[in-house]
């Protein structure tokens, strides 16, 4: 109790600080594209082989997996972020991005499930344990590798709400993915536009969610009921603190409401309830029939990718699964207010 009481009066310290210097403000600087973009814009591509997607080893294949029984050379650490993360090199020359801590196993799980649907994400894959040699020789537990891309291939930030597929059923797609992982961190600085070649040489410019890390557990904290702290996050005071937990994601629902055609998703932080905003019913009903078309093996494949045990599987599937299905049948007339 000691601790939250600290961190209450902490925020409204930094409350007052904030009104002295002008008032309050809740949205973020943007930090749209400023790279000349050169290919055809997309968010979603249909995923007609859904059935036979390998969500074990996700969007990069098996055959980009990183090699277990390497010993990998430190190359530097990223200091920006909550979560501690370093640049290694394999024996083959190709750099990763290392996340540890307890964004590294969700991350790995909703990447595929994310792909499944039709959107692109980054190659990650999760390992049990990576030596490192370099800096200091160590063996890091509990490992998020993601490729590292080239840097003529980023082409900037996107915002939620300035980019081209602004009302798009698309857009909605991916809003009902972020309501259904519980992805709480929707900060622009987690979406990505990437330049990528397609096998015929022509390029597109790929939005996409580049951080799914703050996933598949708890909607948000009690705080968030509080004006001055109803964006604050879970974690606000402990990044260590455990993401993906089974027993919170089970717990509350996914849909609070239905307003005439549009979804109301259940949310805690208010960054969140932003983003969600404004999903036609149309829209998640055709994400949910997409998300229905993924058999319970690929889910389990999905969570066994990202080190979770059968019991933690089989919670956060069956969930999944009944939540999926709330999408598949929604309707105004099953949330009318009484």
């Amino acid at each position: 109790m000691n601790k939250i009481v600290h961190a209450v009066l902490t925020s409204i310290l930094s409350l007052s600080l904030v009104v002295s210097l002008g008032g309050i403000s809740f949205s973020q600087k943007s930090k749209h594209a400023t790279v000349k973009q050169q290919g055809t814009n997309v968010l979603w591509s249909d995923p007609k082989d859904i059935q036979h997607r390998n969500l074990f080893y996700g969007i990069g294949g098996k055959e980009n997996a990183p090699n277990p029984s390497v010993t990998y050379k430190f190359v530097r650490r990223i200091s920006s972020g909550t979560q501690p993360k370093t640049i290694v090199e394999d024996d083959k020359g190709r750099q990763w991005i290392l996340k540890t801590g307890p964004e590294a196993r969700p991350e790995t799980t909703a990447t595929r499930i994310v792909w499944a649907a039709g959107y692109y994400v980054d190659q990650d894959y999760f390992l049990k344990t990576a030596r490192i040699e370099g800096e200091k020789n160590s063996i890091e537990q509990d490992v998020r590798f993601e490729r590292l891309e080239s840097k003529e291939t980023d082409l900037g930030k996107w915002s939620w709400s300035s980019n081209p597929f602004v009302g798009t059923r698309e857009l909605d797609g991916l809003k009902v993915l972020v309501a259904l992982l519980r992805d709480v961190d929707v900060k622009e600085d987690n979406n990505q536009i990437r330049l990528v070649k397609q096998a015929d040489g022509s390029v597109k410019n790929v939005y996409y969610i580049s951080d799914l890390g703050a996933t598949l557990g708890k909607r948000g904290t009690f705080l968030n009921k509080v004006f001055f702290l109803k964006d604050v996050p879970a974690d606000r005071w402990n990044h260590r603190a455990a993401k993906a937990e089974p027993d919170k994601f089970e717990k509350g629902d996914l849909i609070k409401e239905v307003e005439g055609d549009k979804v109301v998703f259940s949310a805690g932080r208010s960054s969140v309830k932003d983003v969600l905003r404004g999903v036609s019913v149309e829209n998640a009903r055709w994400m949910g029939n997409i998300l229905s078309r993924i058999s319970r093996a690929q889910l389990c494949d999905a969570f066994r990718a990202g080190g979770f045990d059968d019991e933690e599987t089989e919670v956060f599937v069956s969930t999944l699964q009944q939540r999926i299905e709330e999408l598949r049948n929604l309707s105004s007339a099953s949330y009318a207010k009484k």
